[in-house]
């Protein structure tokens, strides 16, 4: 190959990379955009979790569950989808997507970032709209996640731990559970 094609090639696909990396997410009318999302203590930005829904607010596709950028940083896009990099961290590894005509959905889903902790996403059509939890467990109890906060190490890459929030399942009180790697 001729080094013409060659670097036409690689400027096209250049140009994919930043058309993706600055793509924002699509959100339909009974999509919920936030179910619960991570954050991360070296900046305000964090990843938030959604769910694509129909009319009736049963999940759409085999993977409903969607993670996204949202930006409270200046001068940035205020969403964007994750990149490949991001991807291989914050993205749902996987989702089973159960339907119980009388309780609504359910999604069993493991996140890439914390696969010891599963999640179950609840959702249902209540007073003409959609709603939706999501369950996981904090400090032994099922509890309906809120957020997971990231405290960073000093060197790149590193945890220095995790706190995961949210509120408890039967009394409502808020939970929380601080996660170190051992």
């Amino acid at each position: 190959m001729t080094r013409r094609p060659l670097f036409a090639l690689l400027a096209l696909g250049a140009l994919l990379v930043a058309a993706v990396a600055h793509a924002s997410p699509s959100f339909g009318v009974h999509d919920i955009a936030t179910l619960f999302f991570i954050a991360k203590s070296d900046d305000h930005n964090r990843v938030d979790y959604g769910i694509h829904l129909d009319a009736q607010c049963r999940p759409v596709g085999r993977d409903p569950v969607f993670a996204y950028w949202r930006r409270f940083e200046p001068r940035q896009e205020p969403l964007g989808d994750l990149n490949l990099l991001d991807q291989t961290i914050y993205s749902v590894a996987h989702q089973e997507v159960r339907d119980d005509p009388a309780d609504g959905s359910w999604i069993d889903l493991t996140l890439r970032a914390l696969p010891s902790r599963p999640v179950q996403v609840h959702v249902r059509h209540v007073a003409a709209r959609c709603v939706g939890a999501a369950l996981t467990s904090i400090r032994g109890e099922e509890a309906i996640l809120d957020h997971v906060f990231v405290q960073l190490g000093r060197a790149p890459g590193q945890i220095d731990h995790v706190l995961i929030r949210g509120e408890d399942r039967e009394s409502g009180h808020p939970v929380s559970e601080r996660v170190t790697q051992r």
